[in-house]
């Protein structure tokens, strides 16, 4: 500010020295023009350190709206007195009103002391303010960072409102008040924060379940089912308690999407199951039961169809246990690169099995669970063909889901 005092001090010094020259009528007029070229070069120099810092000012309406806007409504006067002085420079030492003495120059000093003044109380301003109120400031800029105001329009507005207020609080000098509103404003921010986060990344998910739960899932996978709600329960508790933990949070959304598709493909299966008679029971269990032989040939040529399903299950968990410590032991003691590449197959394989071998106990649990359910004692009649389960079965049954909220 000091440059534009010492510019302001040249042009009224440039103003006196025209005003009381006492040189001959004969160099007065060139004299006049020297002293006129001194001030309009003053003005212009005053009138470029000032457009270059204002360029900028935008930055201060927060700190105080009303200073930053008197600032600005002073320097378009004095931008306007500029322009009418560069295009008519004789203007300069003319009187700017009729009813007052005060020239152009005059009015140009005031307009740019009243700019200089409001300026320096919202640097004041914005030191205090960044200081006392940089929580605040470091959470709003987190909030405008994850589109808050996308996602909840009305709470970021409200909660815009009471950022602003801390602010107006410390332009009038109240410190100690901005100090503890900033209290419950990062109460509220932080709340916002995690209602954001959670449609961001839980909300989908969410969506996703009601789907399936319009398709009955609910009913023809219960266990699958509940396990997608704990998913989805365990990502919201993480996010309540850390909202910024996004690897941590990526990995339960990877766990929800995984248990909404299983959950899919489960009641896929059991309507399947109801969908049949008793007479292609066996057919079913045989297809399972050739998977399953298949996977045990793959391993070590090996036929467990003289044991139980259940047992199959076992003694294939078992091979692939075995082959996995067989590759860990070629891999420890080194191989030749064809070697290497016959275990990278195998593993790969292995692999395939391994979830081939979980569909498949999961099928036959269904089955089961389907075998338990059916009465030991049925008439002649009734053994011949099994119950068809009525459309409307969920209607009678089942009551009314409530909506899976957020």
């Amino acid at each position: 500010m000091t440059y534009c005092k010492q510019a302001a001090g040249l042009l009224v010094l440039a103003a006196l020295l025209g005003g009381c020259s006492t040189t001959p009528e004969g160099q007065q007029s060139a004299e006049t023009t020297f002293n006129t070229e001194d001030v309009l070069q003053a003005a212009q120099h005053t009138h470029r350190f000032w457009r270059d810092i204002l360029i900028n000012a935008e930055v201060f309406r927060l700190y105080a709206p009303d200073k930053y806007v008197a600032m600005m409504e002073s320097w378009l006067r004095a931008d306007s007195l500029y322009r009418d002085m560069e295009m008519t420079p004789e203007t300069a030492q003319q009187s700017y009103s009729l009813f007052s003495s005060e020239t152009y120059l005059d009015r140009f000093n005031a307009e740019i002391a009243i700019v200089d003044h409001n300026y320096q109380e919202l640097e004041y301003l914005q030191r205090v303010a960044n200081d006392v109120l940089k929580p605040a400031m470091t959470q709003m800029d987190y909030l405008t960072s994850i589109d808050a105001s996308d996602h909840y329009h009305s709470e970021f507005a409200r909660l815009d409102r009471f950022y602003a207020s801390l602010f107006s609080a410390i332009a009038k000098g109240d410190v100690s008040k901005a100090k503890d509103e900033q209290v419950e404003f990062l109460s509220r921010a932080q709340s916002l924060e995690v209602r954001v986060i959670k449609r961001i990344y839980i909300a989908p998910q969410e969506r996703a379940l009601r789907e399936l739960r319009r398709q009955d899932v609910r009913y023809l996978a219960p266990l699958s089912y509940a396990k997608v709600e704990a998913e989805i329960n365990t990502g919201k508790s993480l996010i309540d308690q850390s909202p910024r933990a996004f690897d941590a949070i990526s990995q339960v959304v990877t766990q929800i999407t995984f248990e909404l598709a299983h959950a899919e493909h489960m009641a896929a299966a059991v309507k399947a199951l109801r969908d049949r008679s008793r007479d292609e029971y066996e057919s079913y269990l045989l297809d399972v039961e050739a998977q399953m032989l298949a996977i045990s040939q793959a391993l070590n040529d090996t036929d467990l169809r003289d044991r139980s399903l259940a047992e199959q299950g076992t003694l294939i968990r078992q091979q692939v246990s075995a082959a996995r410590q067989e590759y860990a032991l070629t891999k420890k003691l080194g191989s030749k690169d064809q070697t290497q590449d016959q275990l990278e197959g195998l593993q790969a394989l292995i692999r395939q099995q391994n979830d081939k071998i979980a569909d498949l106990q999961s099928q036959l649990s269904a089955v089961v669970v389907e075998a338990t359910m059916t009465p030991l004692q049925e008439d002649a009649a009734a053994q011949e063909a099994l119950p068809v389960v009525p459309a409307t079965v969920s209607e009678r049954v089942v009551p009314d889901a409530e909506p899976v909220t957020q």
